[in-house]
This record gives structure tokens, C-alpha cells and sequence, in this order.
């Protein structure tokens, strides 16, 4: 069945029992057509750990109204993405939106959890010309929680709440419109609502893990596999930021784990848990997204490109051979993204990454240096885990400067083309983005000056990753301006995009050692505040 999609951008809002709704006045310019009623019943299914909610997914089954059939809601950039299938499949989730949260979902069943009963009264809101803007809801809802109990504490029971949504977003003026409702809400008496969606307020607040804080390897695990699945089902759909966003976590993931595979090892190793199969798979999985991101990336900047050039220089057809070439080499990248996501492969590596986040910290290496028992939140335990992460830290620096002076020395003695360059650079690039996770898992504690290191590290590879985006996208124009030319095309425009983007990267590799000392820099003063943290401790303990 064919699925289809709108974009959902919304306001609510919570009233009491008895406010009046606002007068059709206060909502002018924009004309109010006569309410309508409807009478809504929804089902709402997930995981029993509520692994869909976690992830701020929706999956529902509802009834009544013009839009009954089963929707789907996902994050997305501009709002909510609701995906939207017909009533044919019973009490039965629709395949496609298995598929579409099978990295989430996994092998597991999915049942209700919630179901939400809303007596619905719509006022349709137009602008001068009569098109429909805004549509106005003074919802009356009544829910109940079907989470096992113990799992969260709902907030079972009646309440009214406003909902206010644009009809059509890619609307002139839309949002401009929707926050004109939404101050003609807030002036009849409404407060913004404490709660994302109705099932939110239904099932309560979700209690955060019980083992939280009691390692910092588990936590960064946890949050690492967390990002990865936040962006699976939008990767799943090929989205831009979707795939871009899940090639980076899974990057991320990939460095914790060789952050700490001493630790991860000592307390995998009576399991079949074999981590450097692990970290291979993440590799792959990695190229697999960033195949499809690098087109993504190199037609919108070719595309820019291109168009800030008069036609003379870079022509239609130059132009339209860019779009079509890029074009089908997306589909094709994208193809293979939906294939890998939706194998078995992946749901394998999916289990083996959970199971290894419940294994992190269970040995005495992640706990207390000497063995003993320390609750989750002592200081004891506190500092040891910072101590593990600052080690983290060390490690990757020492990566970095190691590849950092073989690179500067390469450069200074070498007589080395712009592409040598390049790919030296590259290597520091990645080694600057380890240093960059490990850094982003401290805090701003105890005295450690974090800050500094953090945005060297941002700032080092921004620009050599603008550096690696300017090497794909000449290769590509190399590519395509080949075919250009066995089909008997002027290839000028090539030329000129290739200089264009040639002269870039050149001018960018020109500060690469200052941004790589400042790292250093940002470095060795973490170094001497941990050393001045130390000496501090020495001395209020002598007192």
C-alpha cells in the first residue's frame, strides 16, 4: 500500500475544564468556520520498555474523524513526520511501519500501551483569500495506560487540552500565522502544555535507567547506541540530516568502544561477544551511510555552486548532467542503505550492542580500584569514573599527536601535491574528531578546564572535514565531466567548479597547523588543571 506523508507543526495547549474557547474576533485577520465535531479513539502501540516513546516515535491505530487509519509521527528537522496507512489490517501493526522502527523495535512484539479517547471540536481557520491556514482543536480527552504497572505513572484519567496546526507549512506566512493563534490561546486564559503528545501525558514520565551512574563506560555506551537509534528510522527514509546525523553516532560508537576496549574486553571476554567483530561492523555499516551522505552533500554544494556562476560560464546542460548524475547516484547509495538497515545483520548488531551496553561496568575494572562496593552516586564512585573517561581522553590524545607530527612533518620536508596533502590531513582529522567524543563525555568539574579543548577540537575538524567534503566533490566532477565528454559536452563548467572547489581546499589546509597547536594547546591545559585539581585534594585533605 502506498504510504503517504505530510509534515506536522503544532502548538498545544492546556486549559482548564471551563475556559472558554476564543472568539472567532481574536483570531483575525484569519476567518473561523463553523466548528465541527468529532469523536476519536486511538490505540497506541510500542515495545514493553517503551522503546518507541524513548525515541520520541508515535505509532497509533485510530478511529473517527477524516483521517482514521494507522499513523505513524517521527522526528524531524522542520516538525513531526506522520506517515499515514488505511484501517486494512485489523488490531495488526502494518508491515511498513514495522519496517520503518525495526531498529528500534527489533524482534520484539509490539502491543498497545495506551488508548486515547477525544471528543474533538475543529474550527478551520482561513486566510483573506479563503485557503485554509490553521486548524483550531478544543480537544476533550480521556485516556487510559495499559504499561505494565510499575513501568511509569501515567496520568490516566479526563482532561481538555487546544491543539493548534498548520494545514500546510510550505504556506507564506504560515508560521507567522500559527504564532498569531497561538497568542490568541495564551490571551484566552491557555498555558503551553508540559507534556509532547497526549501519549506522553497518558503513560507519564519515562524513569530513567536504575543503573544509571554507576558506570561512566555503560552511560557512554547507552547514550552512544541511544543517538544511533534516534536517527535510525529517518536514515531508514534517506533523509539528509537523518543519514548524516546516524553516520556520526555511529562513528561516535565505534570510538567509545575503542576508548575502552581494555576495560569493554576484561569484561566481554566469558561471552561470545567479540568486540573487534563489533567494531567492524560499525565500520561497515558507517560507509554504507556515508556512500549516500557524501552525494547528498556534494550535489547540494555543487548545486550552490553552480548556481552562483552566470550561464555563459557554467551552462544549463552543465548543470542539469550534474543534477541527473548525482541524482541517480543517490538512489542507487540510498538503496543500499534500506537494504543494510533492514537485514538481519543489522538487528544482529543491534542485540550484540545492547547486550554489550548491560555488560559495561560489571567488572571490579569499572568499579572501585581496589574492589569494593560503591553506590552509584559517592564520590568514590564519581571520581573513579571521570578518572576512566580522563584516560579515555589521554588515549585519543596521544592518537592525535602521533598523527599530527608525523603529518606537520611530512608537510615541512616533503614536496607533496595538493591530493598528499589532503589525505595526510585526513588522518589528523579523524583523529581530532576521537579526541572530540572522548572530551564531550567530561564536564566542567572539580576545576577541569574542558571548554578550551572542546572547541579546538570542533574548530580542527570543521575545517578539514570542509576540506574532505572539497576532495569528494572533485572527484565526482572529474567523474561526471568524463561522461560529459564521451557524450560530445563542453566540460568548461567542470573545469570552472573544479579550480573553484581546488583553490578551497587550499586555501583552508593553509591554517591547519595553528588549529592543530591550539588542540595541543587546549590539551595541556586540561593537563594542568587536573594537575592543580590534584594538589588542592592533597592539601584539604592534610587539613
Amino acid at each position: 500500500m502506498t504510504i503517504s506523508e505530510t509534515v506536522e507543526i503544532e502548538s498545544k495547549f492546556e486549559v482548564g475544564p471551563d475556559t472558554p474557547v476564543p472568539a472567532a474576533s481574536a483570531f483575525a485577520p484569519l476567518v473561523a468556520d463553523d466548528p465541527v465535531v468529532h469523536e476519536l479513539s486511538a490505540t497506541y502501540y510500542d515495545t514493553a520498555d517503551l522503546s518507541l516513546t524513548r525515541h520520541k516515535v508515535t505509532l497509533r491505530r485510530r478511529t473517527g474523524g477524516d483521517d482514521a487509519g494507522w499513523h505513524l509521527k517521527l522526528p524531524s528537522e522542520a516538525g513531526r513526520v506522520e506517515l499515514r496507512l488505511p484501517l486494512d489490517h485489523g488490531d495488526d501493526v502494518p508491515d511498513e511501519f514495522v519496517a520503518a522502527v525495526a531498529g528500534l523495535v527489533r524482534r520484539r512484539p509490539l502491543a498497545p500501551v495506551a488508548r486515547v479517547d477525544n471528543r474533538r471540536h475543529v474550527v478551520l481557520l482561513r486566510d483573506g483569500e479563503g485557503t485554509a491556514v490553521v486548524e483550531f482543536c478544543d480537544d476533550h480527552v480521556t485516556t487510559d495506560s495499559l504499561v505494565a504497572e510499575g513501568a511509569t505513572a501515567g496520568a490516566a484519567g479526563d482532561w481538555r487540552e487546544w491543539e493548534v496546526e498548520l494545514v500546510d507549512p510550505s504556506q507564506p506566512r504560515a508560521r507567522d500565522h500559527l504564532a498569531a493563534v497561538a497568542t490568541a490561546c495564551t490571551s484566552a486564559g491557555a498555558r503551553t502544555s508540559s507534556s509532547s503528545s497526549k501519549l506522553a501525558r497518558a503513560i507519564g514520565p519515562l524513569p530513567d535507567p536504575p543503573d544509571r551512574g554507576v558506570s561512566a563506560v555503560r552511560d557512554a555506551l547507552r547514550e552512544d547506541l541511544h543517538r544511533v537509534l534516534d536517527h535510525d528510522p529517518a536514515a531508514r527514509r534517506v533523509t539528509m540530516v537523518g543519514v548524516h546525523q546516524m553516520r556520526v553516532a555511529v562513528r561516535g560508537l565505534r570510538s567509545t568502544i575503542s576508548s575502552f576496549a581494555e576495560e569493554l574486553e576484561a569484561e566481554t571476554g566469558h561471552t561470545d561477544i567479540d568486540l573487534a567483530a563489533v567494531l567492524e561492523e560499525l565500520k561497515v555499516l558507517a560507509a554504507v551511510l556515508g556512500k549516500v551522505r557524501d552525494i547528498q552533500v556534494v550535489e547540494h554544494r555543487l548545486g550552490e555552486l553552480a548556481a552562483g556562476y552566470p550561464e555563459d560560464v557554467v551552462s544549463t546542460l552543465t548543470r542539469q548532467r550534474l543534477r541527473v548524475e548525482l541524482g541517480a547516484e543517490e538512489r542507487r547509495a540510498g538503496a543500499r542503505v534500506t537494504a543494510a538497515l533492514g537485514s538481519e545483520r543489522y538487528l544482529d548488531l543491534l542485540d550484540r550492542l545492547h547486550l554489550l551496553v548491560e555488560l559495561a561496568g560489571t567488572g571490579p575494572e569499572v568499579g572501585s580500584s581496589d574492589g569494593s562496593v560503591l553506590g552509584p552516586t559517592s564520590k568514590k564512585r564519581r571520581r573513579e569514573a571521570e578518572d576512566m573517561i580522563l584516560r579515555g581522553v589521554d588515549r585519543q590524545f596521544a592518537k592525535f599527536t602521533k598523527a599530527r607530527t608525523r603529518t606537520e612533518r611530512d608537510l615541512e620536508s616533503l614536496e607533496l601535491t595538493l591530493a598528499q596533502r589532503e589525505e595526510l590531513t585526513h588522518v589528523v582529522r579523524k583523529r581530532a574528531k576521537a579526541l572530540r567524543r572522548n572530551v564531550g563525555a567530561l564536564r566542567e568539574s572539580d576545576g577541569l578546564t574542558v571548554a578550551p579543548l572542546r572547541t579546538a577540537c570542533q574548530r580542527l575538524h570543521t575545517v578539514l572535514g570542509d576540506v574532505q567534503d572539497s576532495v569528494t566533490a572533485r572527484r565526482w566532477i572529474r567523474r561526471i565531466a568524463r561522461r560529459a565528454e564521451s557524450a560530445g559536452e563542453s566540460t568548461f563548467g567542470f573545469g570552472v567548479l573544479y579550480e573553484h572547489e581546488r583553490g578551497f581546499s587550499e586555501r583552508a589546509l593553509d591554517g591547519f597547523e595553528n588549529d592543530a597547536a591550539t588542540v595541543t594547546a587546549a590539551y595541556r591545559e586540561l593537563s594542568e588543571s587536573r594537575r592543580a585539581a590534584r594538589r588542592r585534594k592533597k592539601k584539604s585533605t592534610k587539613k
